[in-house]
């Protein structure tokens, strides 16, 4: 008897579906969403209380200059690029009139933010005869020396450089609430935190993207949020749906907060596409000059200076100015180039405190290449101050979506699993004894 081999390969009758096929159809039946779902599942609920508390905070500070206590007086119409150097001395002028014993030592000309000029005060260095009394007082001195040298925020009014009055800026609730936007209140530390922070917010934008997906058959509610169901599905689409939508809001707030906590881990990259010129603040440059020989301590002609300023920066509008101090102390004035009191378009002009001599000059937004406007948008897209008063009432409501989205979190939880729980607790808590 003759025996035929067959020697072809074996075919099986029903294909295994691939791995995206099988998520474009049926996702919710994959072993590896179902992981993703617990990853995202449960990193919300450890990070709940801190997303909800800086997109509280987030939304808040895009008005944060107009919050700031002030004097609310109305002033009329303001030229925000009308300050000179004549305008901004008289001001200053007024203001240590009106506060003898205090230096200025920062002002800032009416902005879009803020009508009024704000010069803000210190109280001037003890001399040395007085401090060498201090030195033999108690320590309660000390501290005391340090509250009176905490800055005051004074304002003037525009046009007739009067003093209007004067804010705790630090103080304020506003300052609280930028401090745990920041720094989780928590100092230098806080920021390293915060950047982890951004870190499991993205970590939670990608794997929510993911589980977005409902499958082609059911496309449309990943898109639309139905009201004729109940309020548990209902709240269960408002998650979906709406992080779908703001999901390139998360992505940028993540992505820009680990940003200032690891700058290198965004720059070298971007390095290697495009250089970056005048986008990154001129900390080399900076240190070269904070190296210079020391010069003798002499008053400084402040409208010289200001003046120099705009011939050296013609395209822009005198903002303030700020004294440094130190062996080395370096004058700083702001020359606006977009709108005023947004320092993303703004070149900062460092002179010798004690000559006046020209040091150095940022222009900051006057981008070069690919790689300055990927690192110069870092800080207008986060905090949304850069494009008039419209997108920051954008950034304000989108900064919300981060509560939103953990609040319809913890529900869709609660009606998943917490209920059940609870209810099968009260059901199994023993019933009171008969005493007969």
């Amino acid at each position: 008897m003759m025996v035929v081999r067959n020697y072809s390969k074996p075919t099986t009758s029903v294909p295994t579906p691939g791995l995206w096929r099988r998520f474009v159809r049926r996702p919710q039946q994959m072993w590896l969403r179902k992981a993703i779902f617990q990853i995202h599942l449960w990193t919300g609920i450890l990070v709940g209380l801190y997303i909800i508390a800086i997109g509280i905070s987030g939304s808040i500070l895009v008005f944060k200059e107009e919050l700031f206590p002030r004097p609310r007086i109305d002033v009329g119409t303001v030229d925000t690029r009308a300050c000179t150097p004549e305008s901004l001395a008289a001001v200053v002028r007024n203001v240590e009139l009106a506060y003898p014993d205090k230096e200025v030592y920062l002002t800032a000309c009416p902005s879009v933010f803020n009508p009024l000029y704000l010069t803000t005060v210190r109280a001037k260095p003890k001399s040395p005869a007085t401090k060498a009394g201090a030195a033999t007082g108690a320590a309660a001195s000390d501290t005391e020396w340090r509250v009176i040298r905490e800055p005051l925020a004074v304002y003037s009014h525009p046009h007739t450089a009067a003093v209007l009055g004067a804010a705790d800026r630090e103080g304020s609730w506003v300052s609280w609430m930028e401090d745990l936007h920041v720094n989780l209140l928590m100092g230098r530390e806080g920021r390293w935190w915060n950047g982890v922070g951004a870190a499991i917010l993205l970590a939670l934008t990608l794997t929510g993207l993911v589980l977005w997906w409902p499958g082609i058959r059911s496309w449309k509610r990943g898109f639309l949020v139905s009201f004729r169901h109940s309020w548990k599905r209902i709240n269960f689409d408002l998650h979906n749906v709406t992080g779908f939508w703001t999901i390139l809001f998360t992505l940028t707030w993540a992505l820009t907060g680990m940003y200032f906590t690891w700058p290198k881990l965004f720059t070298e990259p971007v390095r290697m596409i495009s250089p970056i010129v005048t986008a990154n603040y001129p900390a080399e440059e900076i240190k070269r000059i904070s190296q210079r020989p020391i010069t003798p301590p002499a008053p400084l002609d402040v409208n010289a200076v200001l003046r120099r300023a705009q011939q050296l920066s013609p395209d822009g509008a005198l903002e303030g100015y700020f004294y440094g101090g130190g062996k080395r102390p370096v004058f700083t004035v702001y020359m606006a180039r977009g709108d005023m009191g947004d320092y993303a378009n703004t070149d900062f002009l460092y002179f010798d405190q004690h000559t006046g001599e020209h040091l150095l000059t940022w222009h900051r937004g006057k981008n070069q290449t690919l790689g300055d406007w990927l690192i110069w948008l870092v800080v207008p897209l986060h905090f949304g101050t850069s494009w008039g008063l419209a997108v920051q009432w954008l950034w304000f409501l989108f900064g919300l979506v981060l509560p939103f989205l953990t609040i319809t979190g913890f529900l869709m939880y609660w009606n998943r699993y917490l209920s059940k729980r609870w209810r099968a607790l009260r059901n199994a808590s023993p019933t009171p004894t008969d005493p007969r």
